[in-house]
């Protein structure tokens, strides 16, 4: 590919191009990763402003730059290309998708979006996919799937270079279908532009991400993008259509002016997919599920209504994509353990100890009150609320996690560049509003390490320890550094060191 083939296929306001038929090598948003012959991507970021290094990109052979800020691209000597774009996010997902030439273009493509549980669902689409026969990719927060070989993930929508590179390394290999979790961030930014979505799937949606949104309603339009998306593409061969939770009055809105077809899941009996008959424990949920294509017994392997609908959505994904009920009871029951979401840490102990990526109120609702259910002792739950991210939502936190707690200790969970003094007041505001209620054990110990250990040291028989927040991660953000921290090896090592000290008395 050479710079002539770029100019004329993407929106720029200007530029200045000084040999057309330069041969394009790579492209790159990051100055240090910057190889003779590449494009070079100023982006304006939260931390950084990609324009500071258009020197560096150049020393190390870029060919091109393109940015957001003429001044700065204007200001490079005259030897230098470089294009003037309104958004380079954008310009970047539509440049990715050619370079790459255009990947998802012979790929079924299936986004799910949502405020919570967009994980869990991808994972249970991708394995009764995989199940069925059919060579599937899997993009999330948490991990990434490319045949044989498995990544960590960086955001939970990739950076748009990132996700194409993805997609073209699939197709290589044979997969044509592929699993995508998508974020309302990406979807606003332009991450997953030049992506052809066949499917969407919206889990539900809550207020979220507000410090970025600013308003519910740009948070609302923002995920109603991928469905959007799926309208939009009709040059593909696979069938289009869109899946939401009909019992979430914010999913149905989605739905409105939409001409693709659409399913329903939830628990009401007017849904096209629904769910009774329930068996719930700590370790599965047992369900009948109804559908247009006939009823089914259904088990996974994890607890709570929320995992039901979890479930029931990529049911319906995958009955409208002609997989058997048979094939969907067996890739259901059967699924990988999402990696942070209610992954149990046991070490012979006689409680139970969870690990939990729920980070906002509604997950916490959702998580927490299913441990409530079956609990056969006290709830003790360790949780903290973001640095510099919206502070509305932490004292609804601490009041979710007192309701159903009987113990909460708070403690920090990326605190960034806020003092986690300030984002502990905040949730404890919440705490104290329930203690007016019921009577409530609390403490705040902010070294999070501390704090687990402190749940520990007081469970005894039948408690259930909740460490909710961090799931996966292995690190703590603090103000320009990363520190490694892990919940679930926390917990582990604390309580084989507790085991170890028994056998030795």
């Amino acid at each position: 590919m050479k710079v002539r083939d770029i100019v004329g296929k993407i929106p720029y306001i200007e530029a200045r191009i000084h040999d057309e038929n330069q041969e394009i090598k790579g492209i790159s948003f990051d100055s240090r990763k910057v190889r003779p012959g590449d494009i070079f991507f100023a982006l304006c970021g939260a931390n950084t402003d990609g324009h500071l290094y258009l020197g560096e990109a150049l020393r190390k052979g870029a060919i091109l730059c393109i940015g957001e800020r003429r001044e700065a691209l204007a200001s490079l000597e005259e030897e230098h290309s470089w294009i003037l774009v309104e958004n380079g996010r954008k310009t970047l997902a539509l440049l990715s998708c050619l370079f790459y030439g255009d990947p998802s273009a012979s790929m079924r493509v299936i986004g799910v979006t949502g405020t919570n549980g967009k994980t869990t669902t991808c994972f249970f689409i991708h394995n009764i996919l995989e199940k069925s026969g059919v060579p599937c990719g899997l993009l999330t927060t948490v991990r990434n799937f490319i045949g044989p070989w498995e990544f960590e993930s960086v955001n939970t929508t990739e950076e748009s270079l990132r996700i194409f590179a993805y997609l073209d390394a699939m197709r290589r290999m044979g997969i044509d279908h592929v699993v995508m979790e998508v974020s309302s961030h990406g979807l606003a930014i332009g991450r997953v532009e030049g992506v052809r979505f066949d499917t969407g799937v919206v889990t539900n949606i809550v207020p979220e991400h507000l410090e970025f949104h600013r308003t519910f309603e740009h948070y609302f339009s923002s995920k109603r993008k991928l469905l959007e998306k799926v309208e939009e593409n009709v040059a593909k061969r696979y069938p289009r259509g869109v899946v939401v939770n009909g019992d979430d009055p914010h999913c149905l809105r989605m739905l409105e002016n939409l001409t693709v077809p659409a399913l329903t899941f939830g628990l009401d009996k007017k849904r096209d997919i629904w769910a009774t008959r329930f068996d719930f424990s700590l370790r599965h949920s047992r369900f009948q599920v109804f559908t247009p294509w006939g009823n089914m017994e259904v088990t996974i392997p994890y607890p709570g209504v929320y995992n039901v609908y979890n479930a029931l959505g990529a049911i319906a994904v995958t009955l409208f994509q002609g997989i058997s009920k048979e094939v969907i009871q067996e890739g259901l029951v059967s699924c990988r353990r999402v990696p942070g979401r209610w992954e149990l840490v046991e070490a012979g102990q006689d409680f139970v100890v969870v690990v939990d990526f729920a980070h906002n109120w509604h997950g916490l609702e959702s998580t927490l009150s299913t441990v409530r259910k079956f609990a056969l002792g006290r709830v003790i739950t360790v949780f903290g609320c973001g640095g510099e991210r919206d502070r509305n939502k932490r004292p609804l936190m601490g009041e979710t996690v007192a309701r159903y707690s009987d113990w909460c200790i708070i403690t920090a969970d990326n605190p960034r560049g806020e003092n986690p003094v300030q984002t502990a007041e905040d949730a404890l505001k919440g705490v104290e509003k329930v203690r007016q209620e019921k009577s409530l054990s609390c403490e705040v110990i902010l070294d999070r390490a501390e704090a687990i250990e402190k749940a520990l040291s007081i469970a005894r028989k039948g408690d259930v320890v909740f460490l909710a927040g961090k799931g996966p991660e292995r690190f703590q953000v603090y103000d320009g550094k990363i520190v490694p921290h892990s919940d679930y090896w926390v917990a582990k090592k604390l309580l084989e060191k507790r085991l170890s000290k028994k056998e030795t008395v």
